[in-house]
């Protein structure tokens, strides 16, 4: 598990938590696709359900495929 982010299981789905830059706090990430950066590592990326900035967390792709 990385430091900075959460991953459960949820009535929803998968609940992936990463930092967001712009509310300083951890919040559920919106929307999480799993992807795979140019340099090969996954990564799950989507949005802050409060400000619209987009959350990357870089490690495992923990989101729902």
């Amino acid at each position: 598990m990385l430091a900075n982010s959460k991953t459960s299981i949820s009535p929803k789905g998968v609940y992936v938590e990463g930092y967001c830059l712009k509310c300083r706090t951890k919040r559920e990430i919106k929307g999480a696709n799993s992807v795979t950066l140019k340099n090969g590592r996954p990564a799950t990326q989507g949005t802050c359900p409060v400000c619209g900035t987009k959350i990357t967390v870089i490690g495992k792709g923990t989101a729902a495929k």
